[in-house]
């Protein structure tokens, strides 16, 4: 008779424990920015935030590729990831198992971001949970194939949206209502949110709103700073 081998579940989430990571020393804003994502994530799923740990303690450890010291580079070969390979592709990222442990590698930050948020959307959490506002189901346990690996990549290089005919949706409920500010002003609150959306869309292109009586972009104060923190980039 024929003998099954079953591969065996690492579990991120006990139904007790909040879900532990842990992050190299240097990354770009984005990284941290998606990690406060992640974690308000875990809340709706879990109903506790996801906090730090040591990387001995951690349950998912997460790497950004280009500013990875000498000895984290080491690490990342040591957990079976082809460093050369994820470098060469567009804002990539790979998740895999190893042991106990869920490895997050970016290529850059962006692709470091991707990934943090493709745990997420594998915990059940969808990209429009603010816009759309789609409740995630409260899960018990999270689980994953302990030989579970995935690299992914954009194929686009410039990917995005156009605020278009915003003069009579986004920016009025904008300034009048979310983020309130004079006639025609679309200020950072309201850009903050979409920058999220298209983070977790992996999306990191944007042309802003500008029609006749729409505040321009960047004379929005702050709102430069944050596109960059977001790793968006501004068309004109």
């Amino acid at each position: 008779f024929g003998l099954s081998i079953h591969a065996k579940d690492i579990v991120w989430f006990d139904g007790t424990n909040p879900v532990t990571y842990s992050v190299q020393k240097n990354t770009d804003l984005v990284v941290g920015i998606a990690l406060n994502m992640f974690s308000d994530d875990m809340l709706e799923v879990t109903e506790t935030y996801a906090i730090s740990a040591s990387p001995n303690k951690a349950k998912i450890l997460i790497y950004q590729r280009d500013k990875a010291s000498a000895k984290e580079k080491k690490e990342i070969e040591k957990q079976g990831f082809d460093i050369s390979s994820i470098s060469r592709r567009n804002d990539a990222f790979s998740i895999r198992c190893n042991k106990k442990n869920i490895i997050v590698v970016g290529a850059n930050g962006r692709g470091t971001a991707y990934g943090i948020l493709e745990l997420s959307r594998m915990a059940g959490v969808s990209p429009w949970i603010w816009w759309g506002d789609v409740v995630p189901e409260t899960k018990e346990k999270l689980t994953i194939d302990e030989h579970f690996s995935t690299t992914q990549s954009a194929s686009v290089e410039y990917r995005g949206i156009f605020l278009n005919d915003e003069d009579w949706s986004i920016r009025h409920w904008s300034y009048s209502n979310y983020d309130q500010a004079p006639y025609g002003h679309i200020g950072t609150k309201t850009y903050r949110r979409i920058f999220e959306l298209l983070l977790r869309l992996r999306a990191n292109t944007i042309w802003p709103a500008m029609h006749e009586g729409t505040t321009p972009f960047f004379k929005i104060p702050g709102a430069k700073t944050l596109a960059d923190s977001y790793g968006i980039v501004i068309g004109t």
